[in-house]
């Protein structure tokens, strides 16, 4: 039990160290919304332009992981994303769970909190905040995040389905209870980036590991396509693309379904990746969350498929 919780803090030690994002144009601000009688809180990233100009701009959610927070998650994917908001001119936003945890509904994790909390309200009430007071474009919303940040995005794509237009999960296939929130959804579009030898969620399916204790059960990275390829009336017909850039024993495999109306499904199969941000740091030992790649930059490559949609 104590190797559990150690590893938990390395993790989060990674997700929310106090430095935030550096040598960005725009500005990282705090800020606090009353969700209930409850206060929540998110960080936004504004690029320099949008502190000029009134048009509406494109948003980008970032969920950090388990044992992560905002601050933590935007300075790790912000590294990137924040160039990238800067030179396309769009806000990104980093919410908060309470306790370090997102409060999904269903799954053994949510089931097991103390205190339930009700994130999809969460989740809503912030995007409506933000269309509210910002130029936001509303057909343009878009979520990501990595691990417990990834389920999140499947989450609230499902939850919230007439705002979301695409999600990009990072380190994580569907989690299986998940499936019957998204049954009765309207299709969305998606980008799967999964690395093939992640110790901690199996690429192939089963128990989310952490150290000794398992968690949540995934579907398998294949399964997870499959599901969002049928629910998004995607041919089978597919465009891969082999991506290998150095000499690392390590590429990524790229496929395409495209012929899905507006609601394209695209994986990233990271092969000999871990449980990592594409060209994020390697936060941890290998032994532990396994290796990061190096062939594609996770931020360029997640808004490379949002900026599509126009």
């Amino acid at each position: 039990m104590l190797a559990d919780v150690l590893l938990l803090v390395l993790i989060a030690m990674w997700f929310s160290t106090n430095a935030l994002a550096r040598g960005s144009a725009g500005t990282l601000s705090t800020h606090e919304i009353l969700v209930g009688e409850r206060e929540r809180s998110y960080l936004l990233y504004s690029p320099a332009r949008a502190i000029q100009g009134s048009e509406t701009r494109p948003l980008v959610l970032v969920f950090h992981g388990g044992g992560g927070t905002a601050k933590g998650i935007s300075r790790e994917v912000g590294r990137s994303m924040h160039k990238i908001a800067d030179r396309e001119d769009f806000y990104v936003v980093y919410p908060n769970a309470i306790d370090k945890m997102w409060d999904l509904g269903g799954g053994e994790i949510s089931e097991s909190l103390e205190i339930r909390i009700n994130d999809r309200r969460f989740f809503g009430d912030l995007i409506g905040e933000l269309v509210r007071t910002l130029p936001i474009d509303e057909n343009r919303i878009f979520a990501t995040g990595i691990s417990r940040g990834g389920q999140a995005s499947y989450f609230v794509a499902c939850a919230h389905p007439d705002r979301i237009r695409a999600i990009a999960p990072v380190a994580m296939p569907m989690p299986v209870y998940m499936q019957q929130e998204c049954v009765e959804a309207p299709a969305t579009a998606i980008a799967i980036i999964n690395g093939t030898d992640d110790p901690l969620v199996p690429y192939d399916g089963g128990r989310i590991k952490v150290g000794k204790r398992e968690r949540d059960e995934v579907m398998s990275t294949d399964a997870t396509v499959e599901y969002w390829r049928s629910r998004n009336e995607c041919a089978a017909e597919s465009i891969e693309e082999i991506i290998d850039t150095r000499r690392d024993r390590m590429q990524v495999r790229k496929t395409a379904w495209r012929a899905c109306d507006l609601t394209p499904v695209v994986l990233f199969r990271i092969e000999g990746g871990g449980h990592t941000w594409p060209s994020g740091r390697q936060y941890l030992p290998r032994l532990v969350v396994g290796r990061v790649n190096r062939d594609i930059d996770g931020a360029e490559a997640v808004w490379s498929f949002f900026s599509q949609f126009q």
